[in-house]
This record gives C-alpha cells, structure tokens and sequence, in this order.
C-alpha cells in the first residue's frame, strides 16, 4: 500500500530536481510548491559538484562532500543574513560571514571554524555546476527512488547478521556494530552534544570528522584500503570515496558465499578498527603512524585472533 504523504513528497522533489536541470522552464525563479520539509529531503538526497558558483546556493545547496552548510552548521545559518546567495556571490570578499560576527557561543565559533577552514579550500572554476542523486545509479532523480528512500531508518536494512557471525573478538564486532550505524563519538557527534573537541578530521586534516568520512572517505583511510586490497588480491575493494556507510557495508558483503562472507567480514572490521586506533593516537596520544603500519596491525590483530584468513598463505602441494 503506498503512503500517500511519502509519494506525494517524492513527486514535489522534481520541482527542485527541474531548477537545476532545466533551468529554461518559465516557472523557474518562482516559488516552487514545496515546503521546509521536502527540502530537507532533496539536499540530503543530491550530491552539488561546484564549477563556477552560478547556480549552487551557497546555504541551500549540498555543495561541500554532499552536504549543504545551512545541515552542517545549523547555528550559524541561523545568524546568516542573505540565505539565498550563490557559491560565487558569497565566496566573494567572504560575503557568506555578513552576520555572522553575532557568534556568542562555542558551538557557533566552532562552526565557523569548520566552515572557514572548507570554504577557503574552494577554487572556482569555468565550468558549470552539476548535481547527482545520491540513490540511483546514474544519478539522475526518480520519483520512486525518492519514495523509497523515505523510509530509510525505519526498519533495520544492514546486515547485521555478518558483524555477529564475524571472525572476531566481541569489542570489534560492537565497534563494527555502532559504525555501520553512524553512531560512533566522532566529532560531529560531540558537537552536537556541546562536547568541546576539534571538528576536524585528525587522519587528513581536511574534512569534517564523521565515521564515514573517518573510516571510508578520508585520504589516509583510502590508502589503507588500498594496501589491503593489495594484500587480499582484490577480494576487498577500495571504497567509493563518496561510499555511504550502509551501502559500503551491504554492497561488500552481497552476493558471496558464507564461508568467505565470514572472513571478509573480519577483514572489513579489522581495517576500520584500525583506522579507528589510528585516530584515537593523533588525537589522544600525539603520535601518528604510516598507513603501511596500520596494515602491520590488522595483520598482527588477526593473527592473534587465530582468524583462517581467506588472504592466508596456500596450503602445501602434495607429494
């Protein structure tokens, strides 16, 4: 049975979709029928690659790594006086701070910070600005994906059963367990809890710190993936760099069998939770290690763990 409320919201999204995507139409530049809500729904849903600022709005649009800065820094959007400026129009003579000297708290300076530290990073190019829905594969909107996507986090839809049956000690399936879920006490957690940290992820020093971004998307984290799927011959692909966390997850696992699902499996969870580790000592301890060392510790970890790893040397030939 179709619920009307959602099919009706994933209907109004092509109005949205249509401002970018066929901007001759004569309505555009009117108020489109959509309310807060629907809005909400097509930024998370777009990915905005920014060329030369024209069309992208500076607080609307999801311009920085698929997010609109209005959901990155909702405090700040509050204090920001012209919401509806372009990239181009805001980066110009940093007009995007008008208002913003109103800060009194440390969430709102700490936003600011974050935001600063990722806009002076922008160059502005001659091309022009494109979009991408985040939940086809070609990019491109549907009304059914948009129905669909709806009702995302109302049921349980990754596989959990894969981190429980893994090869692994009982903390790194707990680990593995919040991090599908995005519920590791990453930065942008804290900061929505008024915990003082630093919102910057501490393995590039580039990016907002999200579990994520930390595990999946980060730089240092693509290159531990990459040395471990040289050390498993492929069996472990190097995540999407705009990879989803539940999708990563499912996706790696999908269409394998059991027995090598378990060990893979293990092998995913070790590589995070060293990532993870690796975190946790730039940011508690002050040391930093190479990404060659983090492959040292999943191999040492695994060992211990007396996991028959499917990357294993071959068994002896028979004589």
């Amino acid at each position: 049975m179709i619920d009307i409320e959602f099919f009706s919201r994933a209907l109004r999204l092509r109005w949205l979709w249509y401002q970018w995507r066929e901007p001759d139409r004569p309505w555009v530049g009117t108020e489109v029928p959509c309310n807060e809500q629907d809005k909400q729904l097509f930024r998370a849903s777009t990915y905005v690659t920014v060329g030369n600022g024209k069309l992208a709005k500076f607080w609307e649009s999801a311009w920085i790594s698929g997010r609109a800065p209005r959901d990155m820094t909702p405090n700040l959007y509050k204090l920001a006086w012209r919401k509806n400026m372009t990239v181009q129009d805001d980066l110009e003579d940093d007009k995007w701070t008008r208002g913003l000297w109103r800060m009194s708290t440390a969430e709102e300076i700490a936003e600011f910070v974050s935001l600063w530290f990722l806009v002076q990073n922008v160059q502005l190019t001659d091309s022009e600005d494109e979009i991408r829905w985040k939940w086809t594969a070609d990019g491109n909107y549907t009304a059914k994906s948009a129905y669909n996507i709806q009702f995302s986090g109302a049921y349980c839809t990754f596989d959990a059963k894969a981190i429980w049956r893994a090869k692994t000690e009982g903390k790194h399936r707990f680990f593995a367990w919040l991090l599908v879920q995005n519920k590791l006490l990453t930065a942008d957690k804290l900061i929505k809890r008024n915990w003082q940290c630093n919102p910057t992820c501490p393995l590039c020093d580039q990016a907002p710190e999200t579990a994520q971004h930390l595990c999946l998307n980060c730089v240092y984290a693509q290159e531990v993936w990459v040395l471990v799927a040289q050390w498993t011959e492929g069996l472990v692909a190097v995540p999407d760099r705009e990879a989803k966390m539940e999708h990563w997850w499912n996706g790696a696992l999908t269409g394998i069998p059991k027995s090598i699902k378990r060990e893979k499996a293990s092998i995913l969870i070790y590589t995070a939770w060293n990532i993870w580790k690796e975190r946790n000592r730039r940011v508690f301890e002050g040391c930093s290690a190479l990404p060659q060392r983090v492959l040292a510790l999943i191999k040492e970890e695994m060992k211990i763990g007396s996991i028959a790893c499917v990357v294993a040397a071959p068994p002896p030939v028979s004589q």
